[in-house]
């Protein structure tokens, strides 16, 4: 199967757009971005580019924006762009530089794809980087959702190339003869995601020829997992809380006491109320001791 027939494949699959709604492509210029506009094109698919310039790599940034333009004009699509203070925001907010770019990035597009009716924003990640994210959330620590890594459809978001392994995009380039612009950042290992991918992943694969398939695998079934439990907490709840006014429950606290296994669903409940394990864990140990006790976080009372 081609690789158009391939993408047409995962996209019904996925249920991820129709293919006369009209998608917002996130293209940076890199390689992945590009070839995901490319293919978009011999698709006859109705597309925009949006291109974002992080001014964290001065002349590079600038031909980068230049490089995307003119392809979006090759084209012959709707070309968006803007430019942002990544330093600024990250010095503001007091988050990583990286943290501050996906932030400023996906806002920006967001307000984009909105303006313009665009029915979804296409992000040009593929299987390795999916790998990648399970890698460095295992290493961060995580939950189920951190093992199932990227996922081709949440929300306004669509990931396109999921079903390509870097190595297939090497080939695709070379073999159509796309020019694409080289991220020079993507060699410095400063970056915890790119040691991953430069040192640990090639040692993994001397030990597993096939990782990509295997963590693809994997990603799958940590994502029936998810859904499992999804539905297990959702019934739990039902239970266990009774809503006696906008945002206020009575929580039966032997019911509480019965969960098996107790941290994992403990958690889950009571998660999207921004309560963190060690404040659950402080509040699992107060169960059979004096009643009056209060447990806060950012939001809520227990």
């Amino acid at each position: 199967m081609d690789t158009r027939n391939r993408l047409y494949t995962f996209i019904k699959q996925h249920a991820l757009f129709m293919s006369e709604e009209p998608i917002l492509l996130a293209v940076s210029g890199g390689r992945d971005s590009v070839l995901m506009a490319h293919l978009f094109n011999e698709s006859g698919f109705n597309f925009g580019i949006a291109h974002c310039n992080f001014n964290l790599r001065d002349i590079e940034s600038e031909k980068d924006e230049q490089f995307t333009s003119d392809l979006a004009l090759e084209l012959n699509v709707p070309f968006f762009s803007s430019r942002f203070d990544t330093l600024q925001h990250s010095q503001q907010h007091h988050v990583s530089i990286q943290m501050a770019a996906r932030d400023l990035r996906y806002q920006w597009l967001e307000e984009i794809r909105s303006e313009f009716d665009y029915q979804y924003i296409a992000i040009a990640q593929h299987q390795n980087d999916v790998m990648e994210t399970m890698l460095l959330n295992l290493t961060r620590g995580t939950g189920i959702a951190g093992m199932h890594g990227i996922l081709p459809k949440k929300g306004r978001i669509i990931r396109p190339l999921l079903f390509l392994k870097r190595d297939e995009i090497d080939k695709m380039v070379v073999d159509k003869d796309i020019v694409y612009r080289e991220d020079s950042s993507n060699l410095s290992t400063k970056y915890a995601r790119n040691k991953i991918r430069l040192e640990v992943i090639p040692v993994l694969k001397e030990l597993n020829p096939s990782l990509e398939e295997t963590f693809e695998s994997n990603r799958k079934r940590f994502e029936e997992l998810e859904i499992v439990l999804e539905k297990r907490l959702a019934d739990l709840k039902s239970q266990l809380f009774n809503l006696v006014k906008p945002d206020e429950y009575e929580i039966d606290l032997q019911g509480l006491k019965k969960l098996d296994p107790t941290d994992t669903l403990l958690y889950g409940l009571f998660h999207p109320f921004a309560f963190t394990e060690s404040t659950l864990q402080d509040f699992k140990r107060s169960w059979d001791g004096e009643s009056g006790k209060i447990f806060s976080s950012v939001s809520h009372d227990l």
